[in-house]
């Protein structure tokens, strides 16, 4: 199915749940965003890099073992998938394939390539016939049973899930196993991580036949707010197994979101330090018809899935948030149980001239510093805005400010490595959801404006020359907070 009569379903499918208004103005921003990504195709490796990746020795060579649960894949994919696989530059994989369809035909495509790639020579990791492990289920239980046959049958250090019918980049592993390696000696000469337990890259979609690459997703690092609205790590996921074990593997019960729900629960207990992101694209979506790539409506349980996973996690986590569903398929809204503490407002100019003294002896729990020039849209900004304070590692959250042009100024701000401060989603219509939506879900970000914060009066490490606050907390985005500049 084209594109075109792709974007013509989901259009319909939007304006069922959404309305006429809602549905002209996100067909104006995916034609900007297409226009935005016209031209898109992978940054490739060329042979020569290729070759000097195969040559390279690793202090620590970790093991990966690619888990691959199958069922009734089309058998020329299948072998496009095995061949992504065997080709990878870093040679220190296993691939374990749990096969659940009802006779075990791809046995002999594993075979084959095997042959194939056995021919080429070893490359010091053991023949392509010892690293790749077939395994045919006699019954098919779902996605999770099936990938959890696969991840008892690994022994490498870290398991990487893989789509039965999806692509690797050739030098996926490689550029894992370098991060790694890296993060992890720079966590020595700091005295800090052991090991990273979780990986993760940046990813696209790619056509049914290999030749459009489209849609691609370039991630933020670590968000465990921005991961409760949607899966954004998805793909090419990279957990250490010990981890991958003590959780669980993978739960039935969320068939359809088992990889969101596994996710946060292997995220959720770890340091963040210990979950690194390579923003590469190394792995490429296959889009098929009644794929969730081509079409999202096409699994409308595992939405549900997901949101019931979300949920679980705030359970877990002993903290009281209802999920709910966003306009858009797939992304989730979180409203956080009200909190009704003890709030000062105050102007930004009046801040400015409080004393540290001054500030400790003020009878309120959070300070919500708001600059005369800004005019609330929402009556409810304030206690949606304290909501946020649920979760205890928030020491202050921050809105969405739109400029008299009706564009945004900024929500939020990325830090720099060398500590300028960039405005998240500056000069978007204010209309927009932004790049994958983001711009309309909850997120933490680096930085915020110093004339509009709610901040927990506890966790304010400085007031001069800007606010600041003690180690240990993070500044939260609350899309519903939503500020306009007065005409001066």
């Amino acid at each position: 199915m084209s594109n075109g009569r792709n974007y013509i379903r989901r259009g319909i499918s939007y304006l069922k749940r959404n309305g006429i208004a809602k549905t002209v103005n996100k067909g104006w921003e995916r034609l900007a965003a297409d226009r935005a990504q016209k031209g898109y195709a992978p940054g490739k490796a060329d042979e020569e890099e290729l070759a000097a990746q195969r040559r390279k020795s690793f202090q620590n060579p970790y093991k990966f073992s690619i888990l691959v649960p199958v069922y009734e894949t089309d058998q020329d994919l299948f072998e496009k998938m095995l061949r992504s696989v065997v080709e990878q530059t870093y040679g220190n994989w296993e691939l374990i394939i749990a096969d659940a369809s009802r006779d075990d035909s791809r046995r002999s495509v594993v075979r084959s390539v095997s042959e194939e790639y056995n021919s080429l020579g070893n490359d010091g990791f053991g023949s392509v016939f010892d690293k790749i492990r077939y395994f045919h289920v006699k019954e098919n239980k779902g996605i999770s049973d099936n990938t959890n046959v696969a991840l008892a049958k690994a022994v490498g250090d870290y398991i990487c899930l893989l789509d039965h019918d999806d692509l690797l980049e050739k030098s996926a592993l490689f550029d894992i196993m370098t991060s790694i390696e890296t993060a992890e000696s720079k966590g020595r000469s700091s005295e800090s991580i052991a090991k990273v337990l979780v990986a993760y890259s940046d990813e696209d979609k790619v056509s049914e036949d290999g030749v459009h690459y489209f849609d691609v997703n370039y991630k933020p690092d670590f968000d465990p707010v921005l991961l409760c609205t949607n899966n954004y790590i998805c793909h090419f996921l990279v957990v250490d197994t010990n981890l991958a074990k003590s959780v669980g593997g993978f739960r039935s019960e969320y068939d359809g979101a088992q990889d969101h729900d596994f996710i946060l629960r292997c995220t959720e207990g770890i340091r963040h330090d210990q979950i690194i992101h390579i923003p590469k694209v190394l792995y490429h979506w296959r889009s098929t018809p009644g794929s969730t790539a081509e079409n999202p409506d096409a699994k409308l349980y595992a939405y549900r899935a997901g949101k019931a996973a979300v949920q679980s996690a705030f359970e877990r986590a002993g903290i009281e948030a209802k999920i709910t569903d966003s306009p858009h398929l797939g992304f989730f809204d979180i409203e956080y149980k009200r909190l009704h503490r003890p709030v000062l407002s105050l102007s930004y100019e009046e801040f400015k001239t409080m004393t540290e003294e001054e500030r400790d002896g003020l009878e309120c729990d959070f300070l919500m510093i708001l600059s005369s020039s800004l005019i609330p849209v929402d009556g409810e900004y304030l206690a949606d805005m304290e909501s946020c304070m649920n979760l205890p590692y928030v020491g202050a959250v921050t809105g969405k400010i739109i400029g008299h042009d009706l564009k945004v100024e900024s929500a939020g701000y990325d830090v720099g490595t060398e500590g300028q401060k960039n405005a998240r989603f500056a000069g978007l219509r204010a209309s927009f959801s932004g790049y994958m939506h983001r711009a309309s879900l909850h997120q933490l970000v680096g930085a915020f404006t110093q004339d509009c914060v709610l901040l927990r009066k506890d966790a304010i490490d400085h007031m001069y020359p800007e606010i600041g606050l003690k180690p240990g907390y993070y500044i939260y985005y609350m899309p519903k907070a939503v500020f306009k500049r007065k005409k001066k």
